[in-house]
């Protein structure tokens, strides 16, 4: 077997829901892996060979910092790095991990861009902006510092780096024509496109930007300002909880709409003097138009999102991977490699919904294959067939295949971990296999750990659910 890579994505270390995280009963941080993360480790280092040490690449989301407070995400990935690189026993991969941002750990690339900035001054040089996008292809340039800082509080790692790439990272064979591109999955919802969406709106024309630049030079501050750096907000970043949350119904998720765009509206006031009431045009005022695109965007796209629970991919979705994997993400492809890859493989996450499957973009001569990393964290108290994880096994020859680790048990049992390809012939799918297979025993473990931690945390939220409807029920009789 030839494991050059291995993906992860959507770890959300830090969370409570995270299977990964290790509390204890009063939901505090503690020392060491969890269960969960052990018993995954262990199913690592028995399907591996003893001298394969594949890179790690985190496919964003790993750290939840849009939703829990820095210290509870630093002391969680110091779990990860317990687990994957213990101090007495056989580190899991090599000692260049890759860091590709997401929605909810984006700040980590704004920490890079100004670090950037700021060695380009440092150096004489005066940019005309932030570096909003980094090349596909080839090694990061950025380092992560503060996850390099944590991995210094662990000194037998000792020269140990993580380079960071945003919003893509890949790899390319020019002489066999095959690539492997990856990306965390933010992109593809358009609620994460919020401030195109506005743009295309006024300018009544193409919402979807053609290149990665203009994509990040959009809509990057939205993310940043919304969704990556909640966890460091105190109370009202506590309060917020968790979006997939609010996704729960439609009236929460119009109240979370509505709080956008007062704080949009309240910040345009305070900070820059512009009245929210002013008239635009034909009686809209400014108010109006910030309020409908923020519907348009979070409010829809939450909706979206509820609807989606119950599938995998609904046509919108699928139309959404063609426009980013064929428009920006080509281009980009195009100005690095001279021409598109005649074999592509696009892996992502987000979705929290594992899958893997071939699909027909154009510009490209063969389907593209497609996988989807699932995710780590229960969405819903209603356990859903669809939701669950898998880890991406990336070949020396670039060929991709799926671990499919586990999905939600719905009728009480759960699938033996597996691995499968898009459709297409894999030698990396059929090697990987064999090992799984060799390895049933401790993978049989791991499922039956998760299963009791996920059955754990859905007995959670359905408890906080009656307990809100309790509440609620007790305010409407008073």
């Amino acid at each position: 077997m030839s494991i050059a890579q291995i993906v992860l994505s959507d770890l959300h270390l830090g969370a409570r829901d995270s299977l990964l995280t290790h509390v204890n009963a009063a939901s505090e941080i503690i020392e060491g892996p969890s269960r969960v993360l052990s018993a995954f480790a262990e199913g690592l280092r028995a399907t591996l060979r003893e001298d394969e040490k594949p890179q790690l690449v985190l496919l964003g989301d790993a750290l939840d910092l849009g939703l829990s407070p820095f210290g509870d995400v630093s002391n969680s990935f110091l779990q990860l790095l317990d687990a994957f690189f213990p101090e007495d026993g056989r580190e899991l991969f090599s000692r260049e991990i890759v860091y590709v941002a997401g929605n909810h750990d984006h700040h980590l690339w704004r920490m890079a861009q100004d670090h950037g900035f700021i060695s380009a001054l440092q150096a004489g040089e005066i940019q005309r902006d932030l570096e909003h996008i980094t090349p596909i292809i080839g090694r990061p340039a950025h380092t992560c510092r503060l996850m390099e800082s944590l991995i210094a509080h662990r000194p037998h790692l000792a020269g140990a780096s993580v380079r960071i790439a945003y919003p893509n990272w890949g790899l390319a064979n020019k002489d066999t024509g095959r690539a492997v591109v990856m990306h965390h999955g933010h992109y593809l919802d358009g609620m994460y496109r919020a401030l195109s969406n506005l743009r295309g709106f006024l300018e009544n024309g193409e919402a979807r930007p053609a290149t990665m630049q203009q994509l990040e030079a959009e809509n990057g501050p939205w993310i940043d300002f919304l969704w990556s750096d909640l966890g460091s907000a105190g109370e009202i970043g506590g309060e917020a909880g968790s979006l997939y949350e609010t996704m729960l119904s439609a009236g929460a998720s119009h109240d979370f709409a509505e709080s956008i765009a007062r704080r949009i509206t309240g910040g345009l006031n305070s900070r820059l003097g512009i009245n929210p009431k002013m008239q635009l045009k034909y009686g809209i005022t400014l108010d109006n138009l910030i309020r409908a695109g923020v519907d348009a965007t979070a409010g829809r796209g939450a909706e979206r999102q509820r609807d989606g629970y119950g599938h995998v991919l609904g046509a919108a979705e699928i139309d959404d991977i063609g426009w980013y994997v064929g428009t920006p993400m080509a281009a980009q492809l195009r100005e690095e490699l001279g021409e598109l890859p005649r074999e592509m493989n696009f892996v992502f996450g987000h979705t929290h919904k594992p899958f893997q499957d071939e699909l027909m973009v154009e510009g490209y001569d063969l389907p593209v294959g497609v996988f989807n990393t699932g995710g780590w964290v229960l969405d819903e108290p209603t356990l859903m067939p669809v939701q669950g994880c898998a880890a991406m096994l990336v070949s020396h020859e670039l060929e991709v295949a799926s671990l499919r680790l586990f999905n939600d048990p719905t009728d009480g049992t759960m699938a033996p971990v597996r691995v499968e390809g898009s459709g297409r012939i894999s030698r990396l799918a059929e090697e990987a296999g064999e090992a799984v297979e060799r390895a049933a025993d401790v993978w049989a473990d791991f499922s039956t750990i998760v299963q009791g931690r996920i059955q754990h945390e859905a007995d959670v939220k359905v408890r906080k659910m009656l307990d809100r409807s309790n509440e609620a029920l007790r305010e409407a009789a008073e």
